[in-house]
């Protein structure tokens, strides 16, 4: 790999940190701002009833609403990316845990799959994919 493609690695690997501690710290302008006006938002896990969500302003509001009054931690580890000018690809394995208000736990590990676009000298998440391999929840307390 040569030395720009490492550079762009370390910058994407960056702003998937950004995007987790976003998340977790419920910085909700920070984390929209890692994402382009059109970005697709795909939590359905595969079920074919659930609907990606579409627009920047559209998936902030549906995590404030899912995650919003929650504890959450998301970590992601061993990124695998496919560069292509100015677009790229990331496969992420990641590790989450959601604690709502209520008790109600939830306990996740799977992939992130991630589209980036180059927009000037930023890098946006154009789509945005979580699949599960695992999932262990319970209930209140």
């Amino acid at each position: 790999m040569n030395p720009a493609d490492l550079l762009t690695c370390h910058i994407l690997a960056q702003e998937k940190a950004r995007y987790c501690r976003s998340m977790d710290t419920k910085d909700w302008s920070a984390l929209a701002e890692l994402f382009t006006d059109d970005v697709v938002f795909d939590l359905s896990d595969g079920n074919p009833h659930v609907a990606p969500i579409v627009g920047r302003a559209e998936t902030i509001a549906a995590v404030r609403e899912s995650v919003g009054d929650a504890v959450t931690v998301h970590q992601v580890h061993a990124p695998e990316f496919e560069l292509d000018g100015d677009e790229a690809r990331a496969i992420w394995a990641v590790q989450e845990r959601v604690v709502w208000d209520n008790g109600t736990s939830l306990t996740a590990y799977g992939h992130y799959h991630d589209r980036w676009v180059r927009h000037g000298d930023r890098w946006r998440i154009a789509e945005l994919r979580l699949t599960h391999l695992m999932m262990e929840s319970a209930g209140p307390a």
